[in-house]
């Protein structure tokens, strides 16, 4: 039992760390780049900034979406806090949103001026380092996120990978105005607008998917399965809701009218296995029983 609990204790603690790491070192870059992109007068660089800052907020967004979903039931939430999850998804949707916005607003401007960034050694460096810091976050969320089935961190997996490839693209595009080219960099500063909008629309459709109880399984499969169970006559009513990695469902099943409360009981038990077995993600499962109506008709006619 202590064994048990103190592996679980570590495996919940995992996502907090990973994403508290995530908000140091978001505002570090931020800082980095922000000042950098002025003093080179890049757009890119100076967008990416405001992105890593934006990121900051969406890390403390996680980190308090991820303390509100972990805490247990109670009165007034006997199903848990489980939502908090894609609830925290769809507001981070939002921020990718805001800051395509501040990005292209950016791009536009450098644009419309014909300001050409100063590029130099110092500004490769720190787009580098930023690559570099980036892609080990993204690795030790993406096996967070693997380990623990954790959506929050998922959600700010998919965050910062579309911060590498803007960061990538800053890179490329001040390799492009040094070569003369001055075009480049507000150009890459609308891609990375486009990249950051596409994974804010992506995380906000499937926070909203959860919280508007969107199916996350085929019922067609589900009542097939069932009925493949040893003394189901029918199933029908299927219902499913939740996250990716938590679902859970109900549905009612129709057993002989001969049939004892504790074989019926039994059947309940042995679906809620079958299902289990084949969906690793759902938690729980409510079978409704039913007494076959068919065979109360077929009774009323021998009559």
């Amino acid at each position: 039992m202590t064994a048990s609990y103190t592996s679980t204790r570590v495996l919940l603690g995992t996502p907090t760390r990973i994403l508290g790491a995530a908000l140091v070192v978001n505002m570090a870059l931020a800082g980095l780049k922000v000042v950098w992109g002025h003093r080179i007068n890049s757009v890119g660089m100076l967008a990416d900034g405001y992105h890593s800052l934006l990121d900051s907020l969406s890390d403390l967004l996680c980190l308090l979406g991820s303390f509100a979903a972990r805490r247990p039931p109670d009165a007034d939430h006997p199903y848990g806090h489980s939502k908090y999850e894609p609830l925290t998804q769809a507001g981070v949707g939002l921020l990718l949103f805001f800051t395509g916005y501040e990005v292209l607003s950016h791009s536009y401007d450098q644009f419309k001026m014909h300001r050409a960034p100063q590029v130099g050694w110092s500004s490769v460096l720190v787009m580098g380092i930023s690559i570099g810091l980036q892609t080990l976050l993204y690795l030790g969320e993406k096996k967070v996120a693997r380990e623990t089935g954790d959506n929050i961190v998922a959600a700010d997996a998919t965050h910062i990978r579309s911060d590498l490839m803007a960061s990538g693209s800053v890179l490329f595009g001040l390799f492009l105005s040094s070569r003369g080219f001055g075009f480049a960099d507000p150009v890459i500063g609308v891609m990375i607008a486009v990249l950051i909008g596409y994974a804010g629309f992506h995380l906000l459709r499937e926070g909203a998917q959860v919280l508007s109880d969107h199916s996350p399984l085929p019922s067609g499969e589900i009542a097939t399965l069932v009925r493949q169970t040893p003394g189901v006559v029918d199933c029908h009513n299927i219902r499913a809701r939740g996250s990716k990695n938590r679902i859970t469902m109900d549905l009612n099943i129709h057993v002989p009218q001969n049939m004892t409360v504790l074989s019926a009981h039994e059947i309940a038990h042995r679906i809620e296995e079958r299902i289990r077995e084949h969906y690793p993600a759902v938690v729980e499962v409510v079978v409704h029983i039913e007494p076959d109506q068919e065979e109360s008709h077929e009774s009323v006619k021998s009559l």
